[in-house]
């Protein structure tokens, strides 16, 4: 590739193994061909509990560097991020989680996003739910009383934006969203919709339910 290219990852295991996709992204994280091809990874998720101290809002091998919640503000994003957090009334969590593979010594440290979505202005979300049934047939109005849906939907249009504010997303496709199940499926929706950028998105499924 001759740009550099950025995997955006949007998963609920971001900041730590629930299940097989946490496993799944040590081993893509710390494998040599996946660093030989990807120049900058970042992990996005929404931030599940405002519980506990800054140490552990991005787990084993966090380092937060900008926190709304904490007060912490040591990185150069932190004009953006607040501007993102003013127009979407959300919080957010922005550092690095180191993972190592303990056989071959290989280390990555992507970049991790948590957003608090739990008091979200829902004039944004509302607009993106409109142009999800008018370009895809989603009918939100159908899920949006599960949380697990609905969160998620609500993720998308503040992730976009932090995607943007750290300098990704130019036009020339070297951006790429992944959706880890369906967690991130609004979000990678969201970016095709996006004309001011050029993303490129990859649905990943863990696993297929068998058929009955």
């Amino acid at each position: 590739m001759s740009h550099k290219t950025t995997a955006v990852h949007v998963t609920h295991e971001a900041i730590g193994k629930i299940g097989g996709i946490g496993a799944v992204l040590e081993g893509l994280f710390t494998s040599q061909a996946y660093q030989n091809r990807i120049d900058r990874t970042i992990l996005i998720s929404p931030l599940f509990s405002m519980d506990g101290d800054i140490t552990e809002r991005l787990g084993q091998g966090g380092e937060v560097l900008y926190s709304s919640i904490d007060g912490m503000a040591k990185s150069s994003y932190m004009g953006s991020f607040r501007k993102i957090e003013d127009k979407f009334n959300v919080n957010i969590v922005y550092g690095r989680r180191t993972f190592v593979d303990h056989h071959t010594g290989i280390t990555s440290s992507p970049e991790v996003i948590l957003i608090d979505i739990t008091c979200i202005e829902k004039g944004p979300v509302n607009e993106l739910k409109s142009k999800l049934f008018r370009e895809f047939g989603i009918r939100s109005n159908l899920y949006e009383h599960l949380w697990e849906y609905e969160q998620y939907v609500r993720l998308a249009p503040p992730a976009l934006a932090a995607i943007k504010a750290i300098a990704c997303g130019e036009h020339d496709g070297s951006t790429i969203i992944i959706s880890h199940e369906f967690m991130g499926m609004a979000t990678a929706l969201a970016a095709k919709l996006d004309s001011s950028c050029d993303f490129r998105t990859v649905f990943y499924a863990h696993e297929v339910a068998p058929v009955r």
